[in-house]
């Protein structure tokens, strides 16, 4: 399908606004003509010609740890120290540039030392906190043997009381300590240090009453040698805002004077009659 005599746009320039009001009046006079105020698409809406903003953020996390330890001959844990460190910076950074017009913060021309140059105010404003604090503790740090230990003074000290060949009797004595631990052992520890007790009851009826007897008390304890434990914090923190403005006034427009004569090419010469 085919179409004749296309229509082509129309451009249009500079449109205009027509705003009607009419106004109403319950008398006998007549009602007056509608007003026509025309606005132009050009006229500016704020005094604000540019504005532009930009925002960065920057963080820095660092974290430090160090463990040291010190043992004795006998392998104990003599030395515990462990220390810290943990540093945390935070910057935010604001950037603002707006651009106004004269006319719109109502200035004028003998305001500005050059006319012809736009007026440009920097502002800047930086707000910074710091904070850091360091800890240090200092204790005595108590221990519990463990029961396979504890089982081996046990042991020792079964052996140390056969060997001697007279009328016997043996018994153990625990502290708390070496009580709890062997609370706390699995169930293969606990087996064994009930077979241990009970060859102490066997060796104690096989004593004879009517002879001199030899008894033996085993003391099995469960406190174990005391380390020294050191631990140092130290914490960093810092913050930090900063805020630049830049505003651009530009310069007013400046309008020739009312008298002066049109440009040379609006200029028209009179030239005498021949």
């Amino acid at each position: 399908m085919q179409i004749a005599n296309p229509l082509n746009p129309i451009p249009i320039k500079n449109p205009l606004v027509e705003l009607t009001t009419t106004q109403r009046d319950s008398g006998s006079r007549p009602a007056p003509q509608p007003q026509k105020t025309a606005a132009r698409a050009s006229d500016p809406l704020s005094g604000v010609t540019g504005f532009a903003m930009s925002m960065g953020i920057s963080e820095l996390n660092v974290n430090q740890t160090e463990t040291n330890l010190a043992f004795r001959k006998d392998n104990s844990l003599a030395l515990h120290a462990s220390s810290s460190t943990n540093i945390h910076l935070k910057m935010e950074r604001f950037q603002f540039e707006i651009t106004l017009s004269a006319e719109s913060l109502g200035l004028k021309p003998a305001m500005f030392a050059d006319p012809s140059q736009p007026l440009t105010i920097h502002l800047h404003y930086t707000q910074s906190q710091l904070a850091a604090s360091h800890k240090l503790t200092v204790q005595n740090v108590k221990t519990i043997r463990s029961a396979q230990e504890i089982i081996q003074d046990l042991v020792e000290g079964l052996t140390q009381a056969l060997q001697d060949p007279g009328n016997k009797s043996i018994c153990y004595h625990l502290d708390e300590e070496a009580i709890a631990s062997l609370v706390q052992s699995d169930q293969k520890t606990a087996k064994l240090f009930s077979e241990l007790v009970m060859i102490m009851n066997v060796i104690n009826l096989m004593k004879k009453q009517t002879q001199p007897r030899h008894d033996y008390v085993i003391l099995l304890s469960g406190k174990g040698q005391p380390y020294l434990d050191v631990q140092e914090e130290t914490i960093v923190e810092g913050f930090q805002q900063d805020y630049q403005i830049k505003m651009t006034i530009l310069p007013p427009k400046t309008e020739p004077p009312a008298d002066s004569p049109p440009p040379p090419s609006e200029q028209v010469e009179n030239k005498p009659e021949a």
